[in-house]
C-alpha cells in the first residue's frame, strides 16, 4: 500500500504557464495558481460553453469547480515524463541500494562464518 501511494505521489509541473483553452486540450492533471495565493491540483481542464471547470476525484466521485479565467493567475501542466524518472529516482535508487547492502551483508556473513 505504501510503495502505491508513493507511487502516485510524484507530480513534476512545467515551470512555463500555460492557458486554460491550452489545459483544457491537452487533458492532463494542473495545477493551477489564483491570485488570492491558493493553489489547487485539478484531475484535467474541462470546457463547457465557454466556461472552464477544474476537475478533481475524491471517494470515487468526480466532481466539477467553476474556475473564473479573471481569478486564474497561472495554470501548469503535469509533466509525464518527469515526473515518472522523478518517481524512479525517489523509490527506484534507495531500492537498490537496500538490496546491495543487504546482499553485501549475507556475503560478509557468509565469509565469516566459512573463516570459523
Amino acid at each position: 500500500m505504501s510503495v502505491i501511494l508513493l507511487l502516485q505521489g510524484c507530480a513534476v509541473y512545467y515551470k512555463s504557464p500555460i492557458t486554460l483553452e491550452q489545459a483544457a486540450e491537452q487533458q492532463l492533471p494542473v495545477k493551477v495558481h489564483f491570485r488570492d495565493d491558493e493553489t489547487v491540483k485539478f484531475r484535467y481542464i474541462l470546457q463547457e460553453d465557454g466556461v472552464f471547470y477544474g476537475t478533481t476525484k475524491k471517494s470515487g466521485e468526480w466532481s466539477k469547480t467553476l474556475l473564473d479565467a479573471q481569478s486564474v493567475e497561472n495554470t501548469f501542466g503535469k509533466n509525464k515524463s518527469a515526473s515518472t524518472w522523478v518517481t524512479i529516482g525517489v523509490i527506484g535508487v534507495p531500492v537498490v541500494f537496500l538490496v546491495i547492502f543487504i546482499a553485501d551483508a549475507v556475503a560478509t556473513a557468509s565469509l565469516l562464518d566459512a573463516s570459523f
